[in-house]
């Protein structure tokens, strides 16, 4: 299920970071919008991070399951 999402409130984590870098970086009951950031010279995928400071912030609705 997909929810409203308040693009205003995300701010971009300084950085690039790889897929692996996702167990360290993200916390729990947060929110984050995550896009592509390219590749590194060998071919490996890059994502640039955002997060929103206060989570009920950018939802209009939130669904716990």
């Amino acid at each position: 299920m997909m929810l409203p999402i308040n693009d205003d409130c995300y701010e971009r984590l300084p950085g690039l970071y790889r897929a692996f870098d996702f167990g360290v970086l993200l916390e729990e009951g947060r929110s984050y919008r995550i896009e592509d950031g390219g590749r590194t010279d060998d071919g490996q995928p890059l994502y640039m991070v955002f997060e929103c400071p206060q989570a009920t912030c950018c939802e209009s609705t939130r669904h716990d399951a």
